[in-house]
């Protein structure tokens, strides 16, 4: 059994009644970067390879044990097929090491030797595959309803009185801009997740660039009815960093702020720092589910539907591998939701 599961192209291990990895074939050790077979063995799957929630301080058990488990596919497929004896499941999963984010196809199927029960559990990484689906889908959504509103305003700015077509064209050139902004939101992500971003470090004000975030939603669809405001305890202050990428990262922050804020509620974004550290905040009174937070930060998952927004996983992907930082967030019914991003304040 073993020389054949060595020689098919599938990530293949076996598990025992606890979930913890017997065997490992050549090409899962392959996709760990280590071909020591004996460092696997003892591990459930999401320690194996490198979970961020299985290797969690607060998951002292380990794979499994944590809230977030309870959406993954890769132990919810385990558990069924010790149930039904076969389960298929998708699971996205952010490695530890790089913040790389998997997302794979697993396949369980209980069988027994003896009398000991045993899980065959195949895994296949589909995350390319994945990847190129929700980004081409994302892609044409984001240009064609910037697309569909620029030739909106042509269509009005040709019937508009003289007194109102300057307005018109103030319009169409900020819609313009945007969909600039949507490609290349587009090409940073993909950049991002195959390394191929660099970085530009330049001092930036704190509350000047907040105005300039701000500026951005300046008659955007999403601020209708909903105030956006830099907060009163925002603090001015200078430090190092790559302004773009910043800008990626507190625009999304404060993009999913406002979509999940009601008619007349409020966003408020801010900023602070202590000797070391800068912090940067948006806030709203809504709180998360607890289905919605602990997913999150998963690359295929989205409040808005198949193929919407990959905003959270953006803002921690180029956050945290790209500008040294770290995004987190709050969502009590008492405080409403904050997200924060926390960033060194010398860059280099």
């Amino acid at each position: 059994m073993a020389e054949t599961l060595e020689n098919i192209q599938e990530m293949v291990l076996i598990l025992n009644r606890e979930r913890q990895i017997v065997f490992a074939n050549r090409r899962f050790l392959e996709f760990r970067g280590d071909d020591n077979a004996a460092l696997v063995f003892g591990l459930r799957p999401g320690e194996a390879v490198e979970c961020i929630h299985a290797l969690a301080d607060d998951t002292p058990a380990g794979c499994g044990t944590s809230e977030f488990c309870e959406t993954c596919g890769a132990v919810n497929a385990i558990l069924e097929s010790q149930r039904t004896g076969l389960d298929i499941q998708e699971c996205s999963i952010v490695r530890e090491k790089d913040a790389d984010a998997l997302n794979l196809r697993v396949r369980a199927t209980t069988f027994k030797l003896g009398s000991e029960p045993f899980t065959l559990f195949a895994i296949q990484d589909i995350s390319d595959e994945k990847r190129r689906g929700e980004l081409e889908r994302l892609f044409f959504h984001d240009i064609l309803n910037t697309a569909g509103a620029i030739r909106g305003l042509a269509d009005v700015f040709e019937m508009a009185p003289p007194e109102k077509q300057n307005e018109f064209r103030h319009r169409i050139s900020v819609g313009t801009s945007r969909l600039i902004d949507e490609i290349n939101s587009h090409r940073v992500i993909a950049a991002a997740e195959h390394d191929e971003l660099s970085c530009s470090p330049t001092q930036v004000e704190s509350l000047e660039f907040l105005r300039e975030i701000l500026f951005l939603f300046d008659g955007h669809a999403s601020t209708a009815n909903r105030t956006l405001a830099v907060s009163e305890s925002a603090v001015d202050f200078e430090f190092e960093t790559d302004r773009g990428l910043l800008s990626r990262v507190v625009v999304n922050m404060v993009r999913n702020a406002l979509e999940a804020t009601e008619p007349g509620g409020t966003v408020s974004v801010g900023a602070d720092h202590s000797v070391d550290e800068v912090r940067f905040w948006v806030h709203n009174s809504s709180v998360m589910t607890r289905d919605v937070a602990v997913q999150v930060f998963n690359r295929s998952f989205s409040t808005k539907g198949k193929g919407r927004g990959l905003g959270t996983y953006s803002m921690r992907l180029i956050g945290e591998r790209y500008l040294k930082g770290q995004v987190s967030f709050v969502s009590t019914e008492k405080a409403g939701t904050t997200f924060e991003a926390v960033f060194p304040r010398k860059f280099s």
